[in-house]
């Protein structure tokens, strides 16, 4: 029976509660409104909490110091909108202990309902019937039981009334309910939750093996006339060891500055954590030790990963970016899932590109802020998944102002880069991706993974099924019969001259000739043009405009 809750056991307790959820991770991904293999909810949440985590399970310092780190990782962490909630409902648990050398019921049940406020206050417009409600009503019924005498009561309380907000979420949410599943994001906390009480009831959870499968380099692309051009990425923590009154951090940027490009660093007590390319290893690694030593460090030779590109462009794994010290009125920072699309988005006019096959974390937005040298920045985080992300990565970001642009989609982005004149002012730039963006209407055909039904609708496996603003418009055996069909529908009702058909790496070219073919021959007076993507997800993506 656990009375109090020290620094030890609030990382044990952080652990096993993320073990469980990874434990169900994939069950949380398939709790989508449709059955297409794109969820990430459960992902992004095991991606957040273990971004904390690393702060915080090798730590021996104070509580109150743990639960910081803890929170202030998962912030730094957060991906998609689930993983944003999920770090600022920890925020919130630490704001409510601080200062606190052990914990009792009371406290944590206190500091349970401050975790709350920070969840929804991080949310622009609150909706019930999401990992929300399902926070706030466990955190309720905890409140509502004080005193509560011991924490196994207390999460078991937590968890039942957290199970019970969780099957009613499609009462709120009318999608849900169609689809007959439950919040994905609530159900992620639950399943961590679970883990803790489990763990309170000495039960074992097993550790989820991750493949450590080294990246393979071609050796033979290589040789003693290779120009190693790029240099390298260097990253690391630094323990400092010198007295802090005499380390500057404005001062350690200076100096790295001579030596290397594309810097980042972030200060946190004595450690410092830091990024930078440069062409001379020594000469970083010199000059970090004048001020203490490496806890960790990471050395990538950024000619490997760069050798296909153009001379002054830079893939540093996750950012493609072109190096230059030149001040633009205004950077453009987008998203893509795949190295295809992020090239086609950096050739169009992206300043930096994010590749993430997950939905980026705050901190990968941040590093793509510091890879530019305008004081002004436009971003197109290209989910709605990641705009909350991306606007806290915004409000954290102070060497420039962020704009977050109201982009949901790769296919709104590569239209509204095509429109903008890069020479003209930032405000007239987002006028015309507003313009641009408005003006389009898209929807997308998917191929069912499994029957389903949705509302009145019925699609069995395999089939092809057009969606549109959660509403299914067609259905049918072949990806062109449903496309012909749904072009047909919204051609008699509106007027658009321009079609694009945006396909996936399970369409071929010749297909999609094929198709475009067909819609020409409805002899619709409409322009039809196809954009690759090499998304895996859908199999179409049509605009009208």
């Amino acid at each position: 029976m656990l009375l109090k809750i020290d620094n030890l056991i609030f990382i044990d307790l952080i652990e096993i509660g993320i073990k469980n959820l990874d434990k169900h991770r994939n069950i949380v991904n398939d709790l989508n409104v449709f059955p297409v293999p794109d969820g990430d909810t459960g992902t992004n949440m095991v991606m957040t909490l273990k971004y904390g985590y690393e702060a915080i399970k090798n730590k021996n310092a104070s509580l109150a110091d743990v639960i910081n780190s803890f929170a202030t990782g998962t912030v730094f962490g957060a991906r998609g909108n689930s993983g944003v909630i999920v770090s600022q409902f920890f925020k919130g648990i630490a704001e409510g202990l601080k200062d606190k050398t052990e914990i009792n019921c009371k406290s944590f049940a206190l500091a349970l309902g401050s975790g709350v406020n920070f969840a929804y206050a991080s949310v622009a417009k609150p909706v019930e019937g999401t990992i929300l409600t399902v926070l706030k009503d466990a955190t309720k019924a905890v409140i509502e039981k004080l005193p509560i005498d011991n924490f196994d009561e207390l999460f078991d309380i937590f968890l039942s009334a957290a199970k019970i907000s969780l099957e009613r979420t499609p009462e709120f949410l009318p999608i849900l309910k169609k689809a007959g599943v439950v919040d994905s994001g609530g159900a992620g906390m639950v399943y961590f939750f679970e883990g803790i009480s489990k763990y309170l009831k000495g039960e074992k959870i097993e550790d989820i093996k991750e493949s450590t499968q080294e990246e393979y380099i071609d050796l033979s692309l290589f040789n003693k006339d290779t120009n190693f051009a790029y240099g390298y990425c260097i990253e690391g923590v630094l323990q400092l060891t010198i007295d802090l009154s005499d380390f500057d951090l404005k001062d350690f940027n200076k100096k790295l500055d001579k030596v290397g490009k594309s810097i980042v660093t972030t200060q946190e007590k004595d450690k410092v954590k830091l990024h930078i390319h440069a062409h001379q290893i020594g000469e970083v690694t010199d000059l970090c030790q004048e001020y203490g030593e490496f806890l960790k460090i990471k050395i990538e030779n950024m000619t490997v990963q760069s050798m296909q590109n153009n001379s002054n462009v830079v893939e540093d794994k996750k950012f493609l970016y072109n190096e230059t010290n030149d001040v633009p009125e205004f950077a453009i920072i987008s998203v893509a899932n795949n190295s295809f699309m992020q090239q086609k988005l950096f050739e169009i006019g992206s300043d930096v590109v994010i590749k993430s096959d997950i939905a980026p974390s705050a901190q990968d937005f941040i590093d793509a802020f510091s890879l530019v040298n305008a004081k002004k920045i436009l971003v197109f985080p290209n989910s709605s998944n990641s705009i909350l992300t991306s606007m806290k990565a915004g409000s954290m970001y102070k060497k420039a102002k962020v704009t977050v642009l109201n982009c949901r989609s790769i296919v709104e982005c590569y239209a509204s880069l095509l429109m903008i004149d890069y020479e003209d002012s930032i405000d007239n730039a987002i006028q015309v991706v507003n313009d641009t963006i408005s003006k389009i209407y898209q929807l997308c055909i998917y191929q069912a993974n499994k029957d389903f039904k949705y509302g009145r609708k019925q699609v069995k496996e395999n089939e092809f099924f057009a969606l549109c603003n959660q509403k299914i418009l067609n259905i049918a055996p072949s990806l062109d019969n449903v496309t012909v069909e749904t072009v047909k529908d919204i051609l008699e009702n509106n007027d658009y001259s321009v079609i694009t058909l945006y396909y996936g790496s399970n369409v071929t070219n010749e297909y999609i000739e094929y198709i475009k073919d067909l819609i020409l021959n409805l002899d619709l007076d409409v322009e039809v043009a196809s954009v690759e993507t090499n998304e895996a997800v859908y199999c179409l993506t049509i605009t009208f405009e």
